[in-house]
């Protein structure tokens, strides 16, 4: 039995993960095409595994001292802190009004504008 590059033991010319030796060899083939050679190499071979595999399964990297505590991101919001209260500036409204206000007057001073330009460009 041939061993691969994770040394697995195969089933019926199958590996356990699911990846064949014409899958393997097809996947390489396509790899040595796309770099403009006709025939596999070994590390075309050893890059196909790989992407049919998926992650080699590296470790996890190693915790600093201290900070063994430390607390999953997996955490859902609900499950700590809690809830404060939702306050609306007070100015809220007025914000809102004086930007209304302001956009009323700049319209009408358009429209003054407007009208001046036109009455000095009529003949009369």
């Amino acid at each position: 039995m041939k061993s691969s590059t994770k040394d697995q033991i195969g089933t019926h010319g199958e590996e356990i993960d699911g990846v064949g030796p014409d899958r393997l060899q097809q996947e390489s083939k396509d790899l040595a095409q796309q770099d403009g050679r006709a025939e596999a190499r070994d590390a075309d071979r050893e890059r196909a595994f790989r992407e049919l595999t998926g992650p080699a399964g590296d470790p996890a990297p190693e915790v600093p001292a201290g900070a063994e505590e430390l607390v999953t991101w997996d955490v859902s919001p609900e499950a700590a802190g809690h809830l404060t209260p939702e306050v609306a500036p007070d100015d809220e409204a007025d914000v809102s009004t004086e930007l209304a206000d302001e956009g009323r007057v700049e319209a009408e001073q358009e429209l003054r504008r407007a009208a001046n330009a036109e009455s000095r460009h009529r003949p009369d």
